[in-house]
């Protein structure tokens, strides 16, 4: 049976600055906190780095020709900061905007529509050494640098989003230390949690100032936490975690307060009118989803709890270990809308990594993630037919490209990039999703 998407339903890819486009000490641009993390010895598989990436940032021509050929009507790309802003603030370094304008012009002409996430991690290094998101001025700086990128390229960009996946950032890099800055600290966690908040805030305020008629949302990654074992220690962590990877980071946006058990201890970082600035109005709410986090008690970091394998028999799995479960999915869905009072939704992240193989005839035939998006995409139809508001879906990602601390080990693109030779080959995946786009249905 066949099942269509609404008329206007909006297809998409994702991709990240730091992720694809390398030429790292081209053009003006200055250090961000994950070039020096990735040079760190022991801290990237293989001691890979995004020096040259998939050097999107010669290739782009190429890569929007790969979105035209694929059908998608959006690109959600991220602006380097440390490429806009060196030192992270004061001088604007023409070249980069130069850049980006380049790409946008070229987006616009193949009929594209550029989404521009401001930060997707890849903190100027001189921002780093004054506090990061340690500190209160760091959203400050955010904002004149969200000022700058909306005052540019607002003329043509119409839907901004500050900062992806901030709930990940205290997590990961302050509670694990798994990524840049690599740091552990109970309290830099609670002040990188307030700091992000007030950055979105007023980065919000500073692109409406500067582009009346966009749009601006959050960008978050979301699914449903779930205790790894049945017990009351674990159920402990489950509501602990929920709240650190759920609700810190977005009850403060769209409710205006910090929830429970964390609200006493943040409490003393609150000054002023904090919360107002912090929760203003939204367009959209951007969704990243990729599976259930599975959390349990953690002795060795800052909060005392920390994600888990799936338990035993869960499966299948991806080649990242995350449980593949499409009603997680729609559990979500459901839970974002009911409360956050029924947002418009864009689906702005949904993809899985898998051991991609490139075959004699040069193709690489990926069933798994074929079945993969097909299932998650039935899912989103349901939610649909269940009334949620949900616009649109962007594929992650675009291309292989680095995975983070999993360095070019892991691949979630539906265009295989070829690292040696950094030729692009479309997957089986591609073929198969530009078809449902372009049928608009399942």
């Amino acid at each position: 049976m066949t099942r269509s998407f609404p008329k206007d339903f909006l297809w998409g890819v994702a991709a990240s600055a730091f992720q694809t486009e390398g030429a790292v000490n081209k053009d003006g641009r200055g250090q961000s906190v994950w070039d020096v993390y990735a040079h760190t010895p022991g801290r990237t598989t293989n001691g890979e780095t995004a020096d040259i990436a998939c050097d999107h940032y010669h290739r782009y021509p190429e890569d929007i020709g790969l979105m035209s050929g694929l059908g998608v009507g959006a690109y959600r790309l991220s602006t380097a900061w440390p490429r806009i802003f060196p030192e992270g603030s004061g001088q604007v370094n023409q070249r980069g905007l130069d850049f980006y304008d380049r790409v946008i012009d070229l987006l616009l002409h193949e009929g594209i529509e550029p989404w521009i996430c401001l930060h997707h991690w890849d903190m100027p290094v001189a921002v780093e050494e004054k506090g990061g998101w340690r500190s209160r001025e760091t959203p400050k700086i955010f904002a004149d640098y969200a000022a700058t990128i909306a005052r540019h390229f607002g003329d043509r960009v119409k839907r901004f989003a500050p900062i992806n996946e901030p709930n990940v950032i205290p997590w990961v890099a302050y509670n694990v230390g798994r990524h840049a800055p690599g740091k552990q600290s109970y309290e830099d966690s609670l002040k990188a949690i307030h700091a992000l908040n007030l950055a979105h805030g007023y980065s919000v305020k500073a692109v409406r100032a500067e582009a009346s008629d966009a749009q601006v949302g959050n960008i978050v990654s979301l699914g449903p936490v779930r205790p790894h074992y049945d017990d009351a220690a674990h159920e402990e962590a489950r509501i602990l975690g929920d709240c650190l990877w759920r609700r810190v980071t977005v009850d403060p946006l769209w409710l205006g307060t910090y929830p429970e058990p964390i609200a006493k201890e943040m409490e003393p970082l609150i000054l002023g009118d904090d919360m107002a600035d912090i929760s203003q109005e939204m367009d959209f709410f951007g969704l990243n989803h990729y599976n259930p986090v599975f959390v349990g008690p953690n002795k060795n970091t800052t909060f005392g709890i920390a994600e888990t394998a799936p338990p035993t028999g869960m499966g299948p799995l991806t080649d990242v270990n995350w449980v593949v479960d499409p009603q997680a999915f729609l559990e979500q869905i459901r839970d974002t809308s009911e409360r956050y009072n029924k947002p418009t939704i864009y689906i702005t992240e949904n993809g899985a990594s898998y051991p991609d193989a490139l075959g004699p005839d040069r193709k690489v035939i990926d069933k798994d993630r074929i079945a993969y998006f097909e299932g998650y995409l039935n899912v989103l139809l349901d939610a649909l037919e269940e009334g949620h508001d949900i616009r649109g879906y962007f594929a992650w990602s675009l291309m292989d490209n680095f995975e983070w601390g999993r360095g070019f080990s892991k691949r979630f693109g539906l265009v295989y990039v070829d690292y040696p030779t950094l030729q692009r080959i479309p997957k089986a995946s591609y073929h198969w999703l530009s078809d449902v786009i372009r049928k608009n249905a399942l």
